[in-house]
């Protein structure tokens, strides 16, 4: 599968690490890690979840993909990894230990300048629209969390056949470093359900959790006690990352189709 950073190709995913900022690797503890790593080192893995969510097989790879509000001045919505195939597109957001992020009251809320926000939200929901088994009015979204909103207006945008999937990876609970501050699964199944039942539960729009097990090799043991918030700590994040000694073992993942026995 071709790899691009955004719109960029290149030939390999190695080779696309470079293009993140330095922030992105101040932490370990950031999903851009096992993400990358999922990426590089478990094709097998990738293929086989890419075929259980029903995209064909012949898919390209766009990491740090960017979709820009259709109405308003805002910034882009950047998915951590969009996989498209002629009409089809699946995004897909990775988490590790994230909080939980803010709903989209929260962010009208903070904003300076109200009437911008309102646009941009209404230019996200003209994209959800195209998919949706409703008729959507800003006011319904006030709950919803609007990273989810924006990443799936995001697929809306980039395929006729559009997916969306939050890919969790997944420390065992009573591992010494398992955080507590991360959105639980539960948590996050349910920010996705109330999504895509506000969208009027769209068949055409399907919304997946995948929960991929992990446990830490030695490699990213050492890098898990350097600090945060350093530069030299994104310098060796990366170099491990591009390097040739494992830094994860995954296990096999599980997939639960939103809206079935959930």
């Amino acid at each position: 599968m071709n790899p691009h950073f955004n719109i960029s190709p290149f030939p390999s995913i190695e080779s696309v690490i470079p293009e993140y900022g330095a922030k992105e690797f101040q932490s370990p503890f950031r999903s851009t890690v096992p993400l990358l790593a999922w990426l590089k080192d478990e094709e097998p893995l990738l293929q086989s979840l890419l075929k259980d969510l029903g995209m064909p097989g012949e898919c390209s790879l766009y990491l740090e993909y960017q979709v820009p509000p259709p109405e308003g001045d805002g910034v882009a919505s950047h998915t951590d990894l969009m996989v498209l195939s002629d009409q089809d597109s699946l995004a897909v957001e990775a988490k590790w230990t994230e909080p939980r992020y803010e709903t989209v009251k929260a962010w009208r809320d903070k904003g300076k300048d109200s009437e911008n926000r309102r646009k941009v939200l209404k230019g996200w929901l003209g994209l959800l629209q195209r998919q949706a088994g409703r008729e959507l009015h800003m006011e319904d979204f006030s709950n919803a969390i609007y990273q989810m909103v924006h990443r799936a207006a995001s697929a809306c945008a980039a395929g006729a056949r559009p997916r969306l999937a939050y890919l969790v990876f997944k420390l065992p609970p009573d591992h010494p470093d398992h955080p507590e501050r991360t959105a639980s699964i539960q948590q996050i199944k349910d920010d996705l359900k109330h999504l895509w039942e506000l969208l009027g539960s769209p068949k055409s729009f399907p919304f997946y959790l995948v929960e991929q097990p992990l446990s830490f090799a030695p490699a990213f043991e050492s890098l898990s006690k350097l600090p945060k918030a350093d530069e030299r700590t994104a310098e060796q994040v990366k170099a491990a990352l591009a390097g040739e000694n494992w830094l994860f073992r995954f296990a096999g993942y599980s997939v639960a189709k939103i809206g079935e026995s959930t």
